[in-house]
């Protein structure tokens, strides 16, 4: 690829500050080591060269030096087409067969031409084990550590246990999503109920395929959006889109063109947008309420992600727009996720 030119980023994308401190590195991910073969960069200087920053007006979290819309449409169209985290809720990979998938693909002897594969099985070890509700006969911490350590033997030995541990997926986590009834039954108590609902972001891991199941007319708004996955995200020749849409009961519209809707979700998609303070005004004058989940909030931003939310910036956004903030789901808050429900002040 050509030499990229980087955006440089001086004042918050959501206040316009340019007061803000150093907030961190983000850690290796997938999409650091694709950024950085891309680039044909070593991975560790690229995280160094995008280090987070904190807005000190707001507290929104944002990186000073950003990619460059067609590196990023690379990325999410070729590199990392399909979004994992929403496919992995409808595929079943958290199983016996899935975890041994994972463990033979880590398990392989170090080889230079096939460290991304051990990477990838890593990540899938890592993510089942996170997953697990009842572990039994191992302990999670010390196999956590194995992996990382790549002691395979002990590893081995486990494995039994491990996949005889296998069961429900634990709730808001990679394997389940965000379909959740006592989610949905939180949004009509704090919301005063409603009959309308609309999704934008990820189509597999929301709460439409529940709305359309209690009655409520569902509706999934499409929004071109560099920095997310798109015509790619696809498994078995079926786009993720398609499979949503594929009984007819929900329904999908242009972000440009749809009207008001008493509630409007957007799932682990916020902190992807380089513009959100425009994209804000946009969800409130289409939205009654927000609902708005964020991932790993006391984490370090991914590198992926152009920002990153605290609860000061969500008070910030709740004074701006003129919305009361409900941040009270607790049952979210064991899986590392948040939710941020923004109600009309009366």
């Amino acid at each position: 690829m050509k030499q990229a030119e980087f955006i440089t980023i001086d004042r918050c994308p959501l206040c316009s500050s340019s007061i803000a401190t150093e907030h961190g590195i983000s850690r290796p991910n997938l999409y650091s080591e694709k950024l950085a073969e891309l680039l044909h960069q070593d991975e560790r200087q690229l995280l160094l060269d995008h280090a987070n920053w904190r807005c000190s007006d707001c507290g929104l979290i944002y990186k000073r030096r950003w990619f460059p819309s067609s590196l990023i449409r690379e990325l999410f169209r070729s590199a990392v087409s399909m979004h994992p985290k929403g496919w992995d809720v409808v595929l079943d990979r958290f199983s016996s067969a899935g975890f041994e998938r994972a463990l033979q693909i880590w398990a392989k002897p170090l080889d230079p031409q096939q460290d991304a594969e051990v990477r990838r099985g890593e990540r899938e070890l890592l993510s089942i084990l996170d997953s697990i509700t009842d572990p039994m006969g191992f302990e999670p911490a010390a196999v956590v550590r194995a992996v990382e350590k790549r002691d395979v033997e002990t590893l081995l030995a486990l494995a039994p246990a491990i996949t005889d541990s296998i069961g429900q997926p634990a709730m808001f986590k990679r394997f389940t999503g965000f379909r959740s009834l006592t989610l949905w039954e939180y949004l009509q108590t704090r919301t005063g109920g409603f009959r309308a609902y609309a999704e934008i972001g990820c189509p597999l891991w929301g709460l439409l395929t529940l709305a359309s199941e209690s009655g409520c007319r569902a509706t999934y708004l499409q929004r071109d959006e560099p920095n997310y996955w798109g015509p790619g995200c696809m498994s078995g020749g079926v786009h993720c889109l398609d499979r949503l849409l594929a009984d007819g009961t929900i329904a999908s519209a242009q972000w440009s063109d749809s009207g008001v809707q008493p509630v409007i979700g957007l799932f682990q998609y916020l902190d992807h947008l380089t513009a959100p303070g425009r994209f804000l005004q946009q969800l409130f004058s289409k939205a009654d309420s927000a609902a708005i989940i964020i991932d790993g909030i006391d984490a370090p931003v991914a590198i992926q992600h152009v920002t990153g939310w605290t609860d000061a910036t969500f008070t910030f956004v709740a004074r701006t727009f003129g919305r009361r903030l409900h941040d009270d789901f607790d049952a979210i808050r064991p899986s590392g996720n948040r939710l941020f429900l923004l109600t009309p002040e009366s």
